[in-house]
């Protein structure tokens, strides 16, 4: 008996999740959460909320484009 392996590309998922990760961490960091800290309101709101919930935002989008993405998203059909 023959055992074939079946080559598969890799999707890159984990690396992506990883990517993600460290951009989060990147954004809540204290050095850059002071630069955001600023006395200034941008339409009435403070810079560091902004901030916060953008970023937060910018990361549920990402990780919602990683996690739907499927290894196949050449057009072709399954």
């Amino acid at each position: 008996m023959s055992r074939r392996l079946r080559l598969t590309r890799p999707s890159g998922k984990p690396e992506r999740l990883a990517a993600a990760f460290l951009l989060g961490l990147a954004l809540f960091l204290p050095p850059l959460l002071n630069v955001a800290s600023r006395d200034q309101l941008i339409g009435g709101v403070p810079i560091l909320v902004l901030w916060l919930f953008g970023g937060w935002l910018v990361l549920i989008v990402i990780l919602a484009l990683v996690v739907e993405s499927s290894p196949h998203d050449d057009g072709s059909a399954p």
